[in-house]
């Protein structure tokens, strides 16, 4: 008998162990033998016996690999894994079992088999037959099956509905407890990014403090040096401070929208102008359509957090992109949509960092990047405030990136639309 117990998690990534406690105790409540399977059809939970008459065939055996038992509870638990729906069926046309979908999340994980039950109350001939196809002795089953109360096809629905019910709970347990090492995990993560990022600046204006300190200070070139130095780290550690607070403000829903008439043209021009000496700086060529003959691109939107959004997207792509390499910034409208995309040829996104690039804290380490990884989880909250939507695309690694936002064209009343 397989009782799984070799392995916390089977092949679906489940938490066996806390299936089999929660299996248990239905069993116990039941008096039904329970038994779970993963995708694999492998017994991963059970067979759990709580009846007379399912202790004596689990001490005959008649689970254990390559006999009748585990044979009919496989092609069962492999029924439903292949329609999705429960299924059932008997041994002798009196000895009955069922089974269910194991869902989580809408996604099929594996079977939950029960039953072994007598649906009515047994005979001395039919208990005869059921324990020759079983292989074990008949006149030890009858012995318990008389002495047990049948389980009628009424009392198997409510013994169904609370399985689903407990699948349900098992469920929502199992949701909340990867909720609370997931906000544990970020909580770590928070603490090791705030704390290496914030004393890396302190660290070096330290440093030149004591430099000047030391022996500089008659040097008008070293100190005006070490004061730009000093200037861009103190910025630095101003901007980390930003993203935190602004951070912590789309948590709480307090980040401040102000939805105005405002031009796209001038919201892109803005943040382009911006960042365009860091490119050039690198050596990185930036191409851009030619936006003063696109008009004012109107819509209703907070120009200051739009303009964050794209300068946030534009020095990203700065920062990942190698000297020599290309930018390019388009520009697609509709009567219902402007869609703005922004492509480097940079370093890329791995494939498994790609669906968390917008989650909080999330990093590219290998590209050295510094920060704390808020950037984009807050340009998502502010596009997706103003009713749109950004997205990311790469090939890999090296394969550069491309960033898509599209925002609704949410005219502004004629009146109040700028000339």
């Amino acid at each position: 008998m397989n009782n799984g117990a070799d392995a916390k998690n089977g092949p679906t990534g489940l938490d066996w162990e806390g299936w089999r406690h929660a299996l248990t105790r239905f069993a116990a409540a039941t008096e039904l033998c329970v038994s779970a399977y993963d995708l694999d059809c492998e017994r991963q939970a059970g067979p759990f016996a709580s009846s007379k008459v399912a202790r004596m065939l689990a001490a005959s055996g008649v689970w254990n690999e390559g006999r009748l038992g585990d044979r009919i509870e496989r092609d069962l638990a492999m029924q439903v894994l292949g329609t999705g729906a429960p299924g059932g069926t008997s041994v002798g046309e009196e000895l009955r079992l069922q089974a269910v979908p194991l869902l989580v999340g809408g996604q099929m994980r594996g079977a939950i088999v029960y039953g072994w039950a007598f649906a009515t109350f047994g005979t001395p001939l039919g208990c005869e037959r059921i324990a020759r196809q079983l292989g074990v002795d008949g006149a030890r089953l009858w012995a318990e099956v008389r002495l047990e109360s049948p389980v009628p096809e009424s009392q198997m629905k409510v013994y169904s509905e609370l399985l689903e019910t407990m699948i349900e709970s098992t469920v929502r347990h199992a949701e909340a407890v990867e909720r609370l090492q997931e906000l544990s995990r970020l909580r770590e993560v928070f603490l090791a990014s705030v704390s290496h990022e914030l004393r890396t600046p302190l660290s070096v204006l330290g440093m030149r403090i004591e430099i000047l300190l030391r022996g500089a200070l008659a040097d008008p070139q070293a100190i005006r040096a070490s004061l730009i130095d000093m200037k861009h780290h103190v910025n630095t550690e101003a901007r980390l401070v930003e993203d935190l607070i602004e951070a912590a403000r789309t948590r709480t829903g307090q980040l401040r929208i102000d939805m105005q008439p405002a031009s796209l043209r001038d919201i892109l021009k803005a943040a382009i102008s911006a960042v365009v000496p860091h490119a050039e700086a690198k050596q990185i060529s930036v191409v851009i359509p030619e936006l003063d003959g696109l008009g004012q691109l109107p819509l209703v939107a907070d120009p200051h957090r739009l303009q964050q959004v794209f300068w946030n997207l534009l020095s990203n792509a700065v920062k990942f992109t190698p000297g020599s390499g290309r930018i390019e910034l388009q520009l697609h409208s509709d009567a219902q949509t402007y869609t703005v995309s922004v492509t480097d040829t940079g370093s890329g996104i791995e494939e498994a960092l790609l669906p968390h690039v917008f989650t909080p804290f999330t990093k590219q380490l290998k590209a050295n990047a510094q920060g704390l990884g808020l950037g984009l989880s807050i340009a998502r909250h502010i596009v997706e405030h103003h009713g749109g939507t950004i997205r990311v695309e790469s090939a890999g690694s090296h394969a550069g990136a491309t960033f898509h936002v599209t925002l609704p064209v949410n005219l502004p009343p004629a009146h109040d639309t700028a000339a």
